[in-house]
């Protein structure tokens, strides 16, 4: 496998609907922007790697209650939620065009969402702490 089936999440969070718990249900406003959509990504790592990447977003699944991610390159569906924002006092959930994608294959992905669906900027982190960074555009065509 390349470096890039090499990226693998330091901590890797059980993202199944059974294991929800306090932080079950709901979709937000991320899935509604990406749900549906796929998108040709330009990923580079700091070890100077260069990947295009296919990700392709749909609703709640196997993997989360909330919606999903499937990485081509990687071969695996991540489960995704909305990133949360706000304090522990006073926090809110599923408001935010952010996301946060994390799996049994040890990876955790995060982006921002444009207006237009897009994910125009994002980062990948793996267990050993490499770091990688991303821009996408939507593509239904898409092939890595």
């Amino acid at each position: 496998m390349g470096r890039w089936g090499m990226v693998a999440l330091a901590l890797v969070l059980p993202a199944t609907s059974a294991m929800a718990g306090p932080y079950g249900g709901g979709g937000g406003r991320c899935p509604g922007a990406l749900v549906g959509k796929v998108q040709r990504c330009t990923v580079k790592g700091e070890d100077g790697s260069t990947v295009t990447e296919c990700l392709r977003f749909t609703g709640a699944g196997a993997v989360s209650g909330k919606f999903e991610m499937q990485s081509d390159l990687l071969h695996t569906t991540l489960g995704c939620s909305c990133k949360p924002a706000g304090t522990a006092a006073k926090p809110t959930f599923a408001g935010s065009q952010a996301f946060i994608c994390t799996g049994s294959a040890g990876v955790s992905f995060e982006g921002r969402i444009a207006k237009d669906g897009t994910v125009p900027r994002g980062s990948v982190v793996n267990d050993r702490g490499t770091a990688y960074v991303f821009s996408c555009a939507i593509d239904a065509a898409c092939t890595p």
